[in-house]
């Protein structure tokens, strides 16, 4: 049994990115692994399936060998590619030919290839008129100063914004206070987002990375929980980065109706002191629908045991072989 509240903060919480570090799945592994997850008790937290442009007729080509072929109609596919009219070139048969698979986002992979912030910002404005109408649009944005450039040329698109926070080194994860701001920032211009990579853990904790760095990594359920109180009551920052270092489960309750956030900020003046940390089920769901939109994990496994850990699903006993395996 899952709270109800639990369930709807979750629900298609996780795009499946076996195929990037770091778990580097070959394509018919990762394909493969998200036909299983879509078959298992699980897959009303599974998200889109993530991969390169690159890699989308090899995609068609592993198609060919699942159990049940009709069942990739419904995955809903993500696709990562460069900030270019080229690239949207390419992808074009396949957005005007969907009888395989649909394609429910593009990811614009902008953080690698623009270092300069005005041209950053002015490939989002070229690109914008050229993108595909049915499509959810996201924009890797930096979290630095930069960040305001690109929420000026987003705010009033169909686009929202992506955000790392982790990655294969300490350097790559964003401090509290950066990805506070960036939820602040984010929310004041109701722009949607999507974050990705760092992510296997429910709450903020220290962890070792495989190349020995030890860092403070966030939480997935932190992270959700901030959007709610950012985009739903205009949390503060310093309200926000309270959230995001919350480190144990004697501070957050899961109910039928609503999710409880216990934070010493809620009893210091605060805008928010009226409302004392609650979330009911309609503010969980609209911003879950319209702003949070999911994290990308290159694991399912993983977040899924960290919750049976928590004892937040099912006693731990019966935890799933699948699940297990991690």
């Amino acid at each position: 049994m899952v709270a109800p509240s639990l369930r709807l903060l979750l629900s298609t919480l996780v795009d499946y990115a076996g195929l990037f570090p770091p778990a580097r799945l070959n394509l018919p592994a990762a394909v493969a692994a998200y036909e299983y997850y879509n078959t298992t008790a699980h897959r009303w937290m599974l998200g889109r399936f993530v991969l390169p442009l690159s890699q989308l007729t090899q995609f068609e080509d592993c198609l060919n060998h699942l159990a049940q072929q009709y069942a990739a109609a419904f995955w809903p596919l993500s696709v990562v590619l460069p900030p270019s009219i080229q690239a949207l070139e390419m992808l074009a048969p396949w957005l005007e030919n969907p009888s395989r698979f649909t394609i429910s986002a593009l990811e614009f992979k902008l953080g690698a290839v623009d270092t300069n912030r005005r041209v950053g910002a002015d490939t989002i404005a070229s690109l914008i008129p050229h993108l595909p109408p049915r499509s959810t649009l996201f924009f890797e944005v930096p979290l630095d100063a930069t960040l305001t450039d690109y929420i000026a040329v987003l705010q009033g698109t169909r686009a929202a914004v992506k955000v790392r926070t982790g990655g294969l080194t300490a350097a790559d994860f964003p401090t509290v206070e950066a990805l506070a701001q960036f939820l602040v920032t984010c929310a004041a211009a109701r722009l949607p987002f999507k974050a990705t990579a760092g992510l296997h853990h429910p709450l903020h904790s220290w962890q070792t990375l495989p190349n020995g760095d030890s860092v403070q990594m966030h939480g997935f359920l932190n992270l959700a929980i901030a959007a709610a109180f950012a985009y739903g009551y205009g949390a503060t920052a310093a309200e926000i980065a309270s959230i995001l270092q919350i480190d144990t489960l004697n501070d957050l309750i899961f109910s039928e109706h609503e999710i409880i956030c216990h934070s010493p900020l809620w009893l210091q003046e605060s805008e928010l002191s009226t409302i004392a940390g609650h979330l009911p089920l309609d503010i969980l769901a609209r911003v879950r629908s319209r702003y949070f939109l999911g994290i990308g994990s290159c694991s399912f496994q993983a977040p899924l045991a960290e919750l049976y850990r928590l004892k937040l699903f099912n006693d731990p006993a019966s935890i799933p072989s699948y699940v297990l395996s991690t």
